[in-house]
């Protein structure tokens, strides 16, 4: 039986999407959002501004799609981080050592100026950043798993349920965050993130000389 040959142009219009994503990546990461057109975008890439609405509805559209995979890309490395873990390690242990993984990589790997940009889509409204601030993300479902855990295994003391007390462990970074992005480069993430935690870890935590 004889193999069907690719289609040559669904691989075209495969490389042209990639090309206008990677391009459009960079140049949204150089600059402000509001500072990059599609003409931007379409000039650097050789490609028609028609050939960019073939793959995306418009520029909001594909900087949801960014914000989306990247997401979904630190979400994964906080997840292998956690699997990397003691098994047997104390729920505030883990809580705190998640929570530093999650300042390092955003202040080593996103960066300041990239979260800003982030935030400012985030106030704006107009772009889809569901997958960064909702509920259904992995990183509040990992979270949750942690506290869970706590909780059954009688570490953790709190009227809130693991779901409620996730809120607060993410809304707590991202607070943090924040007060980074106003304050930079005078405020250092990763010591303010511990902090805080450790903070919030005192006052759910059974055993607090072990938290």
């Amino acid at each position: 039986m004889k193999q069907k040959k690719p289609d040559k142009r669904k691989l075209q219009g495969a490389e042209t999407k990639r090309k206008l994503y990677a391009i459009a990546e960079k140049l949204l990461f150089e600059r402000n959002f509001n500072e990059v057109s599609i003409e931007d975008i379409t000039s650097e890439a050789g490609i028609t501004k028609g050939a960019f609405y073939v793959h995306f509805a418009s520029k909001d559209a594909l900087m949801a799609q960014l914000i989306a995979d990247h997401a979904v890309q630190v979400d994964t490395n906080y997840q292998a981080f956690l699997d990397t873990l003691p098994e047997d390690w104390p729920v505030s242990q883990v809580l705190l050592a998640l929570a530093e993984k999650i300042a390092e990589i955003i202040a080593d790997t996103i960066g300041c100026k990239n979260l800003k940009a982030v935030y400012q889509l985030m106030l704006a409204g107009t772009v889809d950043v569901e997958s960064v601030k909702g509920y259904t993300r992995s990183l509040y479902t990992m979270c949750c798993r942690v506290l869970e855990k706590g909780i059954l295994r009688g570490e953790i003391d709190s009227p809130l349920s693991a779901e409620e007390l996730t809120r607060h462990f993410v809304m707590s970074i991202r607070g943090v965050c924040y007060e980074w992005c106003v304050r930079y480069p005078d405020f250092d993430l990763k010591a303010q993130v511990r902090e805080h935690i450790q903070i919030l870890i005192q006052g759910i935590c059974v055993n607090k000389t072990s938290c």
